[in-house]
């Protein structure tokens, strides 16, 4: 039964860390969108841990439009960390 609650333990940290990332990269979106102050320390910080998130995902698409290229780009980086943070947290849950 510990090795269960173990499993579910990690299954749920992990969970929650994709699901962080993910945040952060929606943020990110939404503070580009509302044309949020780049000299700001937080859009700025934000901004810069996104795109070290978002790795082969920040420049997979460019449109005309520097926001859609932002949405997708970034969208799609956020949606690949749920997709991939709940495939691990499922082999957790299987597993234990």
């Amino acid at each position: 039964m510990d090795e269960r609650r173990s499993g579910s333990g990690i299954a749920r940290f992990i969970s929650a860390l994709f699901a962080v990332i993910a945040i952060i990269l929606i943020v990110h979106i939404i503070l580009v969108f509302a044309d949020a102050s780049t000299t700001s320390t937080v859009v700025k910080d934000i901004g810069d841990v996104a795109a070290k998130l978002a790795w082969g995902f920040k420049s997979l698409f460019s449109f005309d439009n520097a926001k859609l290229t932002v949405f997708v780009d970034y969208g799609l980086a956020a949606l690949a960390y749920l997709l991939v943070g709940g495939v691990v947290v499922r082999l957790f849950r299987t597993a234990a």
